[in-house]
């Protein structure tokens, strides 16, 4: 598996990966996530040169935040996110960061994506550091998990 930044086409290969994961991606995590490709980093895993996972993320006062990450279904549970994740911490070490912060649905929510979600994050380092409620009429209360590097 290889773990490039992503060029144009990437972006577009994401797109369909995220907009096939309706559990997770709504209309409106579509269209920001849109923007969040062009004005951010992005990475993607590639399996025999075929697309399988995304992680798009910036970085803001000495830690990495970690925006959307999105694996293949077929793909899901075979090491692709915790490839995109080491990645991603080894960037911060390089570049001196000390954190990678992710916000994902409160574990107060049941549910079941969002629990593998939050289940996924845990297992690879990060602890909840603060509840967020929602400032947007329509969005959902967030949790703020942060990862030490």
């Amino acid at each position: 598996m290889q773990i490039t930044k992503a060029i144009k086409k990437d972006k577009e290969e994401a797109m369909k990966v995220a907009a096939n994961l309706k559990e997770w991606f709504n209309e409106q995590g579509l269209k920001n996530m849109r923007v969040d490709f062009e004005l951010n980093n992005l990475i993607v895993a590639k399996e025999n040169g075929k697309l399988s996972g995304f992680l798009c993320y910036t970085s803001y006062s000495g830690k990495i935040l970690l925006m959307w990450m999105g694996v293949k279904k077929e793909f899901q549970r075979k090491g692709v996110g915790q490839k995109l994740l080491a990645w991603l911490e080894a960037e911060g070490k390089r570049f001196g960061f000390h954190s990678i912060e992710v916000e994902t649905l409160p574990d107060e929510e049941a549910y079941e994506p969002y629990k593998i979600t939050r289940s996924f994050y845990y297992k690879n380092g990060f602890e909840r550091i603060f509840y967020k409620k929602a400032r947007v009429k329509g969005w959902d209360d967030q949790i703020v998990l942060e990862k030490k590097l």
